[in-house]
């Protein structure tokens, strides 16, 4: 069985790389002994009823004037969408319509911009990326399998224990498995070798966030 990916607006929504979340998701599904596959949805297009994931990225502010509309004709299958079981992830701007449109709670308010290196905390975890943002957005949260945050770089590139806990639970809420041990799985060579450039990113990046 493959997980489907589906990204909305991917041509619109990719101003800092967010795209590439779905790429780190796809290697570290293989890694787990899964195929998967992405799924672009463009305006005028419908989410797939069979969306393991859907994913709404970040864009700048003439790329939401020519997708917002499509985006609001859709918010009532997403929701529909993420109370049958399909997980839901938004980056940046993504996340701000998120919550505008009553998918996460929070509040999207003008305040002072924020350019810097972030660390977070999500459910006891740090989680590193970059924050760029002139509201008053939470910096991440999670509720059930939906996933808004922030921060970019992209925040999956950075965060390997952050998408591979969001990946089991998604595995788990499909009734698939993991094929193998997740630890077996982290010992693999190269995604060791993945760990360990991440380890020198954090490393890095925590100094210039305490700056």
């Amino acid at each position: 069985m493959s997980i489907k990916l589906v990204s909305l607006f991917p041509g619109h929504l990719d101003l800092n790389g967010d795209q590439a979340n779905l790429k780190v998701i796809q290697k570290r599904l293989q890694w787990l002994g899964h195929l998967s596959n992405v799924v672009a949805v463009n305006p005028g297009d419908q989410i797939p009823a069979d969306a393991h994931l859907i994913f709404l990225g970040h864009g700048s502010m003439a790329a939401w004037n020519d997708i917002d509309k499509n985006l609001q004709s859709l918010i009532p299958e997403i929701k529909r969408r993420i109370s049958s079981g399909s997980a839901f992830m938004a980056v940046s701007t993504g996340h701000e319509r998120a919550i505008q449109h009553g998918i996460f709670p929070g509040t999207v308010l003008n305040r002072e911009s924020v350019s810097k290196f972030e660390i977070a905390q999500l459910e006891g975890k740090e989680v590193l990326g970059y924050l760029n943002s002139a509201t008053d957005a939470p910096v991440i949260q999670k509720q059930g399998l939906s996933l808004g945050t922030q921060l970019h770089g992209p925040i999956f590139a950075k965060n390997p224990e952050l998408v591979d806990s969001y990946l089991a639970e998604i595995l788990i809420s499909n009734k698939l498995e993991i094929t193998g041990d997740l630890e077996k799985a982290r010992a693999n060579e190269a995604k060791s070798l993945v760990n360990q450039i991440v380890a020198q990113v954090w490393e890095l990046e925590r100094e210039l966030s305490s700056e």
